[in-house]
């Protein structure tokens, strides 16, 4: 595994970071222990989990970070790992959707995940959603007062356009401070179908051509979620795609991929793409799983995918990317 001090700060880093949305909806405690286990004996040390997951499901509470908080216990592992949590989402039950990003809702959501994670400062701290009529100079504000309080180390945007981004770090830059340490938005090299993203949430935020371009200006760390694209190119695989200069010839067992995942995945280009993985497949030897993180990895800033499995099977195959140095343009 291999690790890096992100960006103006002190952490080192996994570079590849464990996504834990699924455990209490699609693993249960025990499971996701395992799971966690693994992470760390591979030599992974950045997890990643939220407030709100779990709240989706009737009759669980905040089980991801409960869960996390729980194993850290039982494992003695906090200080073997760094913890990412995010708050200020909107309700789930809130059809509407109103914003929670104010200060109120913010150390609301805090002081929850502290108490489920069972620790007394979180070492990086996400917003989770934006409020695009609320000044970012305001919600700047929020966080460095919190970082002041000890509260949490450092922090980032997540679901954040480019001109928010942008605004909040020229604000911070006037005011001789750092930050933010990162963004979180939705990457991934299979490009999404346009208004067909397999989350129909309009809060979130793909990641864009600007934004890319803003990155390799100012070198502010990408940290994405999505970033396999749920294994949408293995799941091709192995559904006996077979594409040919780009055109798709046959394919075995479509009704195997999930109609939302080809709503949201399925184009010409991304077939054009899952053929040059193939052939990078035969050139090296690793799974279309890690080859497609590596392409993230490989960029000219700083970029440490978030992914999730549901077996040590699929663990080991996001985690095989860590060491795959491949040129992003050959994807």
């Amino acid at each position: 595994m291999k690790y890096i001090t992100l960006k103006d700060t002190d952490l080192n880093l996994s570079n590849l970071c464990f996504g834990t949305a699924g455990f209490g909806e699609k693993l249960n405690k025990e499971q996701s222990f395992e799971l966690l286990d693994a992470f760390v004996r591979r030599g992974g040390n950045f997890i990643d989990t939220a407030n709100v997951y779990c709240r989706w499901i009737p009759g669980l509470d905040n089980c991801s970070e409960k869960f996390l908080g729980e194993w850290l216990k039982s494992r003695g592992a906090y200080k073997d790992v760094v913890i990412a949590t995010k708050g200020a989402h909107y309700l789930i039950d809130d059809v509407d959707k109103h914003s929670r990003v104010n200060e109120y809702d913010i150390r609301v959501d805090l002081e929850e995940s502290l108490a489920a994670l069972g620790v007394d400062v979180i070492d990086f701290y996400w917003l989770h959603r934006d409020d695009p009529s609320r000044p970012i100079e305001e919600i700047v504000d929020i966080l460095e007062g919190l970082r002041a309080e000890g509260k949490i180390r450092y922090y980032g945007l997540s679901n954040y356009k480019t001109d928010r981004i942008k605004r909040a770090k020229e604000y911070l830059e006037s005011k001789g401070l750092k930050g933010p340490y990162a963004v979180s938005n939705q990457w991934s090299l299979a490009a999404i179908n346009p208004g067909k993203n397999t989350n129909p949430d309009p809060t979130l935020v793909e990641f864009s051509s600007e934004e890319y371009e803003w990155h390799i200006e100012s070198q502010v760390p990408v940290i994405p979620f999505s970033s396999t694209a749920m294994g949408f190119f293995e799941k091709l695989k192995r559904a006996g795609v077979v594409v040919k200069n780009g055109e798709l010839k046959s394919v075995e067992n479509l009704e195997t991929i999930p109609l939302s995942l080809r709503d949201a995945y399925w184009s010409e280009k991304n077939l054009r793409i899952y053929e040059k993985l193939l052939m990078l497949q035969v050139e090296t030897g690793h799974s279309l799983q890690a080859l497609s993180a590596a392409y993230l990895l490989n960029q000219p800033f700083q970029v440490i995918p978030i992914g999730s499995a549901r077996t040590e099977e699929q663990l080991e195959g996001f985690l095989e990317a860590s060491d795959i140095v491949i040129p992003a343009e050959r994807f």
